[in-house]
């Protein structure tokens, strides 16, 4: 069953406020094995909100629509609706009600703005709002059905939960969409295609295969519409294994989750800690995994050293390793990565140093020029980086790139 997805209002053609409505519908939809066949915003217009719904009825026989069901005079969707069904808005006693009962309990005095939220189209069955007074909407119509959500994230979140799943249930039968995602860092888009090729031309013309850059990161995601759950997995688990020899060396992870819970994740389960001595990424790998609940337990600090005086003072390099070959240069992150690993007592520990940009760069030493290495106690090891793109993706690139070598260093002692 295919489905598309109108997000109404003002705010969202502007910029003012982000359409997460629909990236949240889309893999609910997806879920319950329903394809998205159109995701767009429309003002609020009458006319386009009118236009948008006959287009979205021709493409999809399940509509869902969110915005526009407030009670003030921009809020037009039902109007719309009205003219649509042709039928008329009649005060609903049941929604009226609550919204009585909403304002009594909150000691908010109940104004006729408020009260025309109990006004509903006289041919859709409500869909109450457990959260809020703008009542969901659902119009049956032959083999349309339309459903209509408030834009509020959290209301529209526990109506599409509660009350429109069910009747898609009903609807969509017992197909599910069942997707299986491997990450890979350490090599490009293009490249992996080309690894990967004897094996995409195999694939199962029912599977399908996406590639999903990132800076420094691609995941790869198997797709296959299945009657059942497990029997889907199973095989898209398989394929992929039949796979990994070709890539095994770029693997990250079977769980589309960032690299920074992978390497945290592994180095709790292996009872190990680590730590990093940053330069040009500024922290942005601390941060990347202390936003993860539970990274204590592995992760015991950073040093952010920026200046070379910091890198001294607090990092032990040397003077006459930044004199005679520069902050940038294997020598200082070799001894940026040593001695943060000793000064923290970590088992591994990560160095950064480079240029980001835009200023900075050098013939010699250019813009994108990066440093990494990672100490453990088998001693330490550098790579050089050579990065393009603006200053916010060389650092998370930078940032990927000294996890990915981490997570492999550890892997190799493992063994």
């Amino acid at each position: 069953m295919d489905a598309a997805i109108l997000t109404i209002g003002d705010e969202l053609l502007i910029g003012q406020v982000i359409d997460t409505n629909s990236a949240w519908l889309a893999m609910r939809l997806n879920e319950l094995g329903i394809t998205v066949k159109a995701r767009f915003s429309v003002g609020d217009n009458m006319s386009e909100i009118r236009d948008a719904l006959y287009y979205a009825t021709e493409l999809a026989p399940v509509v869902i629509t969110t915005g526009g069901l407030g009670p003030t005079s921009d809020d037009r969707t039902r109007e719309v609706l009205c003219d649509i069904f042709e039928c008329e808005m009649q005060e609903n006693e049941e929604v009226l009600r609550y919204i009585k009962d909403m304002f009594a309990k909150r000691g908010w005095p109940l104004t006729d703005v408020n009260r025309r939220q109990a006004l509903v189209p006289d041919r859709a069955k409500v869909l109450f709002n457990k959260l809020g007074t703008a009542p969901g909407l659902y119009f049956e119509d032959g083999s349309t059905n339309i459903f209509v959500m408030p834009g509020v994230p959290f209301e529209m979140k526990e109506m599409f939960t509660n009350q429109v799943t069910p009747h898609l249930k009903k609807l969509a039968g017992n197909q599910v969409y069942v997707h299986e995602t491997r990450v890979f860092s350490g090599i490009g888009e293009s490249w992996l295609s080309d690894h990967i090729k004897p094996w995409e031309e195999k694939l199962p013309k029912n599977v399908s295969l996406a590639y999903l850059p990132a800076p420094g990161i691609i995941r790869l995601r198997l797709s296959h519409l299945a009657q059942n759950e497990q029997e889907g997995r199973e095989l898209l688990c398989n394929l992929f294994t039949e796979a990994m020899p070709l890539v095994n060396e770029y693997f990250v992870s079977a769980v589309d989750e960032p690299i920074a819970a992978t390497l945290l994740h592994e180095m709790i389960a292996s009872g190990k800690t680590f730590c990093t001595a940053e330069s040009c990424t500024g922290g942005y790998i601390a941060q990347q995994v202390t936003s993860i609940p539970g990274s204590s337990a592995a992760f015991k600090g950073s040093v952010v050293a920026y200046s070379n005086e910091i890198k001294e003072k607090l990092l032990n390099v040397s003077s006459a390793t930044l004199q005679q070959y520069g902050a940038v240069s294997a020598q200082t992150v070799c001894e940026m990565a040593l001695n943060a690993r000793l000064i923290l007592n970590t088992d591994y520990s990560m160095a950064v140093s480079g240029i980001a940009g835009p200023d900075g760069g050098t013939a010699d030493k250019p813009v994108g020029l990066v440093w990494i290495a990672v100490a453990s106690e088998n001693g330490v090891e550098s790579q050089e980086l050579k990065l393009g793109g603006t200053r916010e993706v060389i650092i998370a690139r930078s940032a990927v790139s000294a996890m990915f070598m981490c997570l492999k260093e550890k892997r190799k002692e493992q063994k």
